[in-house]
């Protein structure tokens, strides 16, 4: 049996999806673009590392091995994987050269990446349904109270 937090996936599910949703919106303001891109990027990262937790999954090394192993796993389809993958890239011009950050390379990959990104929040939610073994869904409170 398998215990996934489901109110904090569903919290950060909700949240990518409303951002891939938001940057069609915000896609010209280039700090928003900035944000919205960056916190995909943490989004989806962070829903994979609570799956590859709750299933005890090998632990990953970096951000694209969180996706690695995602797709490894048959969580991700490899074409969701390789479009998040090549967004991630993005990450270190976000957090460590955002005074250079081109704008125009930055919304063409996430134009190409929202999709995808999109895509990743159903094949997490249909792995979820259709995933073999139980899962048992634990609140934070809840897993102090088994122990």
């Amino acid at each position: 049996m398998y215990f996934v937090d489901s109110k904090t996936l569903n919290l950060k599910l909700n949240y990518l999806e409303k951002l891939t949703v938001d940057f069609e919106i915000e896609k010209n303001s280039p700090y928003a673009l900035e944000r919205i891109a960056h916190m995909m990027i943490e989004s989806v990262v962070d829903i994979g590392n609570l799956i590859i937790d709750a299933f005890i999954l090998r632990d990953p090394g970096n951000y694209k091995d969180v996706i690695d192993i995602m797709e490894l796993e048959k969580v991700f389809q490899p074409s969701t994987a390789e479009a998040v993958r090549n967004s991630i890239d993005y990450r270190k011009e976000l957090i460590r050269n955002y005074e250079n950050i081109n704008h125009d390379e930055l919304r063409k990959t996430f134009e190409i990446a929202n999709p995808f990104y999109k895509q990743a929040i159903q094949d997490t939610k249909h792995f979820l349904e259709n995933e073999n073994v139980p899962v048992t869904a634990f609140g934070e409170g809840d897993k102090n109270e088994r122990l």
